[in-house]
């Protein structure tokens, strides 16, 4: 009988020592499963599983940069601005009345 094969996807460790370990496990029969291990404990994950924990890891990263929603919100508005005095050189003043010179 063959044993299921593991592959290492992620090998990390902490500031506290402990380790991280996503394996992936691959069965004789063709499933494939998930492993996670930190430090001495393990849960067996499924491809579902993994794809919220990605999207959660996702998360948290965009939330630990609180600046880079700051930072795209001034580069849209040198964007528009940009925009701005383009769209007024190439047409003219947008507001201007038909009265004023």
């Amino acid at each position: 009988m063959r044993q299921p094969e593991l592959t290492s996807l992620i090998g990390l460790r902490d500031s506290g020592g402990d380790r991280l370990l996503l394996l992936r496990l691959e069965r004789p029969n063709g499933t494939r499963d998930y492993m996670l291990r930190v430090g001495t404990g393990s849960v067996l994950l499924t491809a579902g599983d993994l794809d919220g924990l990605s999207t959660v890891i996702r998360s948290e990263l965009a939330s630990a940069n609180p600046f880079r929603l700051f930072a795209r919100a001034i580069w849209l508005l040198i964007v528009c601005a940009l925009m701005a005095l383009l769209s007024s050189a190439i047409t003219g003043p947008l507001f201007a009345y038909p009265w004023s010179d």
